[in-house]
């Protein structure tokens, strides 16, 4: 009897961090599923959580702002025989902005047709680094690129890493879901 309670606790607590997704058309020729939890960002909070140069495609947060999504395009050369070089640059670039990084993925994979190049991990900013707030943050990132009408299209997803384990089934379903025509 009690293994029967805590079995149906333990489910029960399980099911709390699914995610309900539904299909976005980012632009004409993109799409994607997100996360019903998400919102359109105010060019206000996107100037203040996304570090860009440019206006994004999309950006999408939780209410608390704690968890976002944006989709970028960067001008870029990159045909097919560049993927392993590109690769190599993005890698580099990535470790070079945290302090501590710890990859669950890291390498090129086919989506939907389509190669991307994916970074998934944990990193860690200390205090004193440029991209703290301050606090040495721990964070959850899901990364991919991929080559698009001679730019970069950058799929970012980011979250405090205390919420990982509510987020990495959605955010994989989500990155498996883009569709570029």
């Amino acid at each position: 009897m009690r293994f029967s309670i805590v079995l149906v606790l333990l489910l029960t607590g399980l099911n709390t961090f699914s995610q309900k997704l539904f299909p976005v058309e980012v632009t004409e020729e993109i799409s994607m599923k997100i996360s019903s939890e998400f919102v359109n960002m105010s060019n206000k909070d996107r100037m203040e959580k996304i570090a860009s140069s440019k206006i994004p495609l999309a950006t999408f947060s939780t209410e608390s702002q704690e968890v976002t999504l944006s989709i970028n395009d960067n001008p870029m050369q990159w045909t097919s025989k560049d993927t392993e070089v590109v690769y190599g640059f993005y890698k580099a670039s990535v470790n070079a902005l945290f302090d501590e990084i710890k990859f669950i993925q890291d390498g090129v994979k086919e989506i939907n047709g389509r190669e991307f190049i994916v970074f998934e991990f944990v990193s860690t900013v200390r205090d004193d680094n440029v991209f703290s707030s301050g606090r040495g943050e721990r964070n959850y990132t899901y990364i991919q690129y991929t080559s698009y009408n001679d730019k970069v299209l950058l799929f970012n997803f980011g979250c405090p890493a205390r919420l990982q384990f509510e987020w990495e089934d959605a955010v994989e379903e989500m990155m498996q879901s883009v569709r570029v025509k």
